[in-house]
Parts: structure tokens; C-alpha cells; sequence
């Protein structure tokens, strides 16, 4: 799988160009952002952007996925060479040079242009999501296509699972505001979730603001009351961060995230074994 992967010229780069093409744009678009309140909502919009690689990685790996299992379904299986476990194994180990390439050229395209903090903390931990975010695209797309009979049923689910879990995920939507019913079990089900909350607090919390003249509210306290004083309970509540109205919390939602998504990266693999492993039985049955 690894030489018939870095032999497929077409695949490869079309992967690279994604990645490139996408960190450039989100780059550009919102260049050098500052530190105003409105720029707090930019930084917000960037994450957006960040995990809206995931349906051009879906899309661009599930036809591979699916015609080599077509081949595998008619040539190694019949003939018994080797099991689908192996089968499944080399085609998500496969990937994995080409995922983490990925994640570096898209890290450097759109972390620095967008103005995101220098320190080389946050900077390293961004990277080191970007390239788990690599990972979740990779295995849910893989474990979608596993199970679909063919390429245009995978495309066909790809925008309903994509679109429910995106919208869900409390950046599109605020958390207070998503609707109950999904609010209490999506949300927290959810990998983008995670992702994009890492993200956020990375490189949101603690962050400095300079509220633009536009920004500035200006008002007169009651009588016998001081600015701060009138102010003294919004400040203490969910006025006094940002972070807060998107259910963040404490700074160690950070990495109390990344370590969530490395627990749905490994069971998107396992969705892929466990999708193959029903399809191999569904496919028995049929014979």
C-alpha cells in the first residue's frame, strides 16, 4: 500500500494542493488579524475555516478507498491471500506520511499569516491539533466508505454526516444556543468539538484586547457608584471572557481537548475495521 500510494502522482498532490490552497486562503482572508473585540470574533471565524479542509480530504480519499477494496473484494479475498484486517491496516497506515506532510504545509500557510501567537508553546500545540485534525478527517472519511456500496453513496453521506456534526460542534452555532436535544448528546460526541476547542483556547485565552474607540461603551454609573463597582458582577460572570459563551471555561480545556481527540481518532479506526468487518459479512451472506 505504501509504494502503490507514492506511486499514485495524482492523489498525492491533489492532497498537498488542498492543503496549501486552503491554508492560504484562510491565510489571506484574514490577515494579520489585531486584538479588538471584533478581532476576537475573526480569530473564532479562522477555526472555522481551519476544519473546513475535512470535506476535500473526505471527499479526495474515499473513491481510492473504495476501488481498492473493489479489488480487494474480487481479487485477494476470493482467493484468500490475505485477511481484510490486513487489507484495512495497510490502507490507513498508508497515509499516515502523506497526513502528517499535509499538516505542515497547512500549519505554515495560514498560522503566521493570520497573526496567531508566536510564543512557541501555543504555536507548537496549534500544529500539534492541525495534525490530529489530520488524522479524524482521515478515519471518518476511511469508515464511511468502508460500509458504502459505492463512491456516490459515500459522496451522498458525506454533506449529511459532515453538515450535522460541523453544525454542532459550538462554533457556528454558541453552545447556549444549540438546541437541547442535540446540545446534550452531539455536542459532546462530537470530534470537532474538541478540536476546534483546543484550538480557540490555544489561541484565545489569556490573549490581550484593545477595544477600538468604535468598541468603547460609555455610560455613567448610578449615583455613589464607581465604572468598576456598577460593573463589578458582569465581569465576574460570562462577560469577563470571551471563551466563556462557547463553553470554555479554564485554560486546561486545552489540552484536556487534545487528549479527547486522540480518543475519537482511535475510534474512527476502529469504525473503519468495525464498518469492514461488517461489510465482509454482509458480502459472505450475499455469495
Amino acid at each position: 500500500m505504501n509504494v502503490s500510494l507514492f506511486r499514485n502522482t495524482d492523489y498525492v498532490n491533489n492532497k498537498i494542493v488542498l492543503h496549501v490552497i486552503q491554508g492560504l486562503f484562510t491565510g489571506f482572508s484574514f490577515w494579520m488579524i489585531g486584538s479588538s473585540v471584533n478581532d476576537l470574533k475573526l480569530r473564532l471565524f479562522v477555526v472555522w475555516n481551519i476544519i473546513f479542509v475535512a470535506p476535500g480530504v473526505i471527499n479526495q480519499l474515499q473513491p481510492l478507498f473504495i476501488e481498492r477494496r473493489n479489488i480487494y473484494d474480487a481479487r485477494e479475498k476470493k482467493s484468500r491471500i490475505y485477511s481484510w484486517k490486513a487489507f484495512v491496516t495497510g490502507l490507513i497506515v498508508s497515509e499516515f506520511p502523506y497526513l502528517s506532510i499535509c499538516a505542515v504545509l497547512y500549519f505554515l500557510t495560514f498560522y503566521y499569516t493570520v497573526g496567531f501567537p508566536d510564543d512557541s508553546n501555543k504555536a507548537g500545540a496549534t500544529f500539534f491539533i492541525i495534525w490530529l485534525h489530520e488524522f479524524i478527517c482521515t478515519g471518518l472519511g476511511q469508515a464511511i466508505a468502508a460500509y458504502a456500496p459505492n463512491a456516490t453513496f459515500a459522496a451522498l453521506a458525506n454533506p449529511l454526516i459532515l453538515g450535522t456534526i460541523v453544525a454542532c460542534c459550538g462554533v457556528l452555532v454558541p453552545y447556549s444556543q444549540i438546541t437541547v436535544f442535540w446540545r446534550y448528546w452531539l455536542y459532546y460526541l462530537n470530534p470537532f468539538t474538541y478540536v476546534t476547542g483546543s484550538l480557540l483556547v490555544f489561541n484565545i485565552f489569556g490573549a490581550s484586547v484593545d477595544c477600538k474607540e468604535s468598541e468603547l461603551a460609555i455610560f455613567d454609573p448610578p449615583a455613589g457608584q464607581t465604572c468598576g463597582e456598577y460593573l463589578a458582577e458582569y465581569q465576574s460572570g460570562a462577560g469577563a471572557h470571551y471563551l466563556y459563551t462557547l463553553n470554555l471555561n479554564d485554560y486546561y480545556f486545552d489540552w484536556r481537548d487534545v487528549g479527547i481527540t486522540v480518543i475519537f481518532i482511535l475510534s474512527s479506526y476502529c469504525m473503519v475495521y468495525l464498518m469492514m468487518k461488517f461489510r465482509t459479512k454482509a458480502s459472505k451472506k450475499a455469495e
